[in-house]
């Protein structure tokens, strides 16, 4: 028996691997990690479109910036008049400085032939439309009508001051064109 053939049951291992077919299985594989690096065609248009947005703001709020300069300018000569009116409390130069203001303001944008010319009520009636409010018309700020004409004139200057403000921030050529659509 010694030179007898190797039955399976004599070699270890043979037999359980053909009895039990869980002991061929492999062991589990992971899949392998997903890649992030290059992003999906669509990631990148989706990061074109993003930074194409931002630019276009960006150029927008630049552009609306610079075409607002003039009111910045005109709010720091505003500062100015009063500034000067504390020193030397006279109304009458303040009400011809702050007309004088306005009038410029107004000419830088709105069209010289509509605006050159207006004095007295007309020129407070465009204040109040091109703002769609009545600062101008009712209060203290009727001193723009007749004011520098008087002799006796005594105005409210933080009144004046705060309806000149909120003309120079808030005016725009769209409210004066619906009040000149109203109006027809």
């Amino acid at each position: 028996m010694a030179n007898a053939p190797a039955t399976p049951n004599a070699v270890p291992g043979i037999m359980q691997q053909a009895t039990d077919p869980l002991a061929q299985l492999r062991d589990i594989h992971m899949p392998a990690m997903i890649e992030t690096w290059p992003p999906a065609p669509g990631w990148w248009l989706l990061a074109a479109l993003v930074v194409a947005l931002m630019l276009y703001g960006l150029y927008w709020l630049i552009q609306r910036w610079r075409a607002n300069r003039y009111r910045r300018e005109a709010i720091s000569e505003l500062a100015g008049l009063k500034h000067d009116w504390e020193k030397h409390r006279d109304d009458l130069v303040y009400l011809e400085a702050l007309q004088r203001l306005l009038k410029r303001v107004a000419l830088t944008r709105f069209p010289r032939e509509d605006v050159a010319s207006l004095t007295g009520e007309a020129w407070v009636q465009f204040l109040d439309r091109s703002t769609g409010s009545h600062d101008f018309s009712i209060g203290d700020s009727e001193a723009l009508i007749d004011g520098a004409y008087r002799e006796d004139i005594s105005i409210d200057i933080l009144s004046l001051e705060k309806a000149a403000r909120t003309w120079i921030e808030k005016h725009e050529v769209r409210f004066l064109e619906e009040a000149l659509e109203e109006a027809a």
